[in-house]
């Protein structure tokens, strides 16, 4: 029975960090990273934001009884992130107004991102509450720790910095700030990702 637990707890991790990764496997809630996350700065507001939202509004929405209509059910979760929303935002504006400032229209997109709607109707509410805190867990984490990483190289790219400070970077490639340069860089993280899953599940299998 340990073992099965250990494997159990060892699948959530890996499907959540690596195997399917929000944004690098399923590509889920891009938009705000290929727009904001031309910095590491903003990457940081960015995974605070999504996680707060994100791992609350799951959280409560897991006690809506699933005899009601899907519709209805849909509607509800975006409520519950709507009342979520309110005491995240005054916490992080408390705290980083600049940041908060900085996400803008994003910061309420958070309430229905296809994260929240997709995988509580598919995966999370299908597992017990302690898999599914576990699963929407070390989910985030996977998505937070992508948007930090990509962050990072987009930032060395594009400016030659890091957090603002100089690299050393010989060179720096200004398109990377703007969104279509964003959008191709992601597309490139993403597949180059894959692949190394792809080669490793292959190893494996030898």
């Amino acid at each position: 029975m340990s073992n099965d637990n250990n494997n159990s707890l060892k699948k959530i991790m890996l499907n959540g960090l690596l195997n399917k990764n929000p944004i690098l496997v399923s590509g889920m809630v891009i938009a705000p990273v290929i727009v904001l996350a031309n910095n590491f700065k903003n990457a940081v507001m960015l995974v605070i934001a999504f996680s707060l939202i994100t791992f609350f509004t799951l959280l409560v929405s897991s006690f809506v009884p699933k005899s009601i209509v899907y519709t209805i059910r849909i509607i509800l979760y975006t409520l519950i992130g709507a009342l979520v929303y309110v005491p995240s935002v005054i916490l992080l504006n408390y705290f980083m107004p600049e940041g908060v400032e900085a996400i803008g229209i994003f910061f309420p997109l958070f309430i229905t991102n296809s994260f929240i709607v997709t995988r509580s109707e598919s995966i999370f509410f299908l597992e017990t509450k302690g898999k599914m805190f576990l699963d929407i867990v070390f989910c985030i984490l996977g998505y937070d720790a992508a948007v930090l990483i990509f962050a990072a190289l987009r930032e060395i790219l594009a400016s030659g910095t890091i957090g603002g400070k100089m690299t050393g970077m010989p060179a720096s490639f200004r398109v990377f700030e703007h969104p279509f340069g964003g959008f191709i860089m992601l597309g490139l993280f993403a597949a180059l990702f894959r692949s190394i899953l792809l080669l490793i599940k292959r190893v494996r299998q030898k």
